[in-house]
């Protein structure tokens, strides 16, 4: 099934990311203003046409494009397998407890990349998959994620578990605040749960430690996206750290 990456920023990480998947990119006709990322797609043998903007609506299909449109192959996700074989020394992965809201799910994969984590698991069902919302959402950092879709994620956590890793569940009530806890010798899953009900009882049960973030402002809580960056920028210093302490 093919699939369509839209705006600027998603077509270059595209090209960037894995440009032998895009079959071809369609540009606005007006004007020359990407022209960088002609020169990309040249360079990278990927065939670049302009068209009117009429034809960018269609394919958008009400979705912003900026004026460009990547057309690619679908989305393929990694076995959770293949992410901890390219993982680091000490891995950094997030799992998401149904996440379906596409622009949370854009948004956490983007903080993912930008923060260094190995992959991103997510749900077969009750989860919202890569579409070109979630592409646009992430800024294109879809095309150069990990992300492995899973059946059971209580299943899936209990194995990570026996491979080492310490599975840390971000909860408003966790009895450790997240910025006091050491990374785990051998790397840590971050668990994020949904956007209205947080961790499920399973998962919840299926975490070494929920932690929280403190907030000092009036706000009780923040959505799952911006707790994901916030526990994402957390770890990434604290693994840092532990590298440089060896």
């Amino acid at each position: 099934m093919k699939r369509v990456v839209l705006g600027p920023r998603a077509v270059e990480e595209a090209l960037r990311g894995d440009a032998k998947r895009i079959a071809v990119i369609y540009a606005a006709a007006e004007g020359g203003r990407f022209a960088p990322l002609e020169d990309l797609a040249h360079k990278a043998n990927v065939r670049f046409e302009t068209c009117p903007s009429a034809d960018l609506d269609a394919l958008a299909k009400g979705e912003r494009h900026q004026g460009i449109a990547a057309i690619s192959g679908e989305y393929v996700y990694d076995e959770l397998e293949t992410i901890l074989e390219h993982a680091a020394p000490r891995p950094l992965l997030v799992a998401l407890d149904q996440i379906s809201d596409p622009h949370n799910f854009g948004a956490i994969v983007r903080s993912a990349v930008a923060f260094g984590a190995d992959g991103v698991i997510t749900l077969r069902d009750r989860a919202a998959p890569v579409t070109p919302v979630v592409v646009r959402a992430s800024a294109g950092a879809t095309e150069r994620a990990r992300i492995a879709r899973v059946t059971n994620l209580a299943r899936t956590l209990g194995m990570l578990r026996q491979q080492g890793l310490s599975l840390v569940g971000l909860d408003a009530e966790g009895s450790v605040a997240l910025h006091e806890l050491p990374f785990a010798e051998q790397g840590r899953v971050l668990v994020i749960g949904s956007e209205g009900e947080g961790l499920r009882r399973l998962t919840r049960e299926a975490c070494d430690t929920l932690v929280r973030i403190d907030l000092p402002g009036p706000i009780a809580s923040l959505n799952a996206s911006v707790a994901a960056a916030i526990a994402l920028y957390e770890s990434a210093r604290a693994r840092a750290a532990a590298e440089s302490a060896g």
